[in-house]
């Protein structure tokens, strides 16, 4: 009896063995299917004489945006990537997509476009795009980090998830993440949001340039470079104000005219805290 048990428990254990390798065989055919990418390497540069602003739709793709007042015109670096059944294919499904640029008078267009048929299978990731600093930009992307460097024309940003960082923008930032941080760093007037998140503000230079700023979940953090002429308005859970002329810890909302009242500070987070101080001089 016992060595009939010993042979019934080989072959169920032969059996499970064999059962299992069949299964990681065909997940590993399945990882072999599907695990094969292309990609197809991206260098241009579009000529930006006589423009005045730009737009940038590139998709699911992080943008890097640097102003360069030395760059020849609008210089762009980044790739197509592709996943598909083999190297050849992958390959070729990289290259069917473009990117389209198109100019109209003093504003130019910049689209990633992806036929029907590559959709979900293929998306543009951008490197740098670096542009003439007084340009004014348009950014928009669905998913990816937006990063804005020395470019002090207006910026415009829209992204469904990203976080976005700006130092720049003395012509004006206007700014909405779905999910994402803010840093601002500006001379320009702010509005900015975000629906899940922080928002670090700084004024930059002398100051006195408008800060509004909404954050649904997440705290606000302003740095002022003066507190004179200011209008306060703030809604939040705990608000600290620690300035020269204003200091106040309180929960709710706080409002307060400081000289003439004419530079908005309006800042508003329902579940999160505000902070609003002067920047330390180093």
């Amino acid at each position: 009896m016992r060595r009939t048990s010993l042979v019934r428990t080989s072959l169920v254990r032969t059996a499970l063995a064999r059962s299992l390798a069949a299964a990681l065989s065909t997940l590993s055919l399945g990882a072999c299917v599907f695990g094969y990418r292309g990609e197809v390497v991206v260098t241009a540069t579009y000529p930006a004489t006589d423009l005045k602003a730009v737009s940038v739709d590139l998709g699911a793709s992080p943008l890097t945006i640097v102003g360069d007042a030395l760059a020849p015109g609008i210089e762009l670096s980044g790739a197509w990537h592709s996943i598909g059944g083999n190297a050849a294919g992958a390959r070729e499904l990289a290259a069917t997509p473009t990117l389209q640029w198109t100019v109209e008078g003093t504003f130019a267009e910049l689209l990633a476009v992806v036929p029907l048929a590559a959709e979900g299978q293929v998306d543009f990731e951008l490197d740098e795009l670096r542009v003439p600093p007084d340009l004014d930009i348009e950014l928009r992307t669905t998913l990816g980090d937006v990063d804005v460097f020395a470019v002090e024309g207006n910026i415009s940003a829209d992204v469904d998830v990203g976080h976005v960082r700006i130092e720049g923008g003395a012509g004006g930032i206007a700014v909405r993440t779905g999910e994402g941080n803010l840093e601002i760093v500006s001379t320009g007037n702010v509005d900015a949001s975000t629906g899940l998140g922080g928002a670090k503000i700084w004024q930059d230079g002398a100051g006195g340039n408008d800060l509004v700023v909404q954050v649904v979940r997440g705290d606000i953090e302003i740095r002022l470079r003066s507190d004179a002429n200011l209008d306060l308005q703030l809604v939040g859970a705990e608000i600290r104000v620690q300035t020269g002329s204003v200091s106040t810890i309180t929960r709710g909302e706080f409002s307060r005219q400081v000289g003439a009242g004419s530079v908005k500070v309006w800042a508003e987070a329902l579940g999160g805290d505000i902070h609003v101080s002067l920047v330390e001089e180093p």
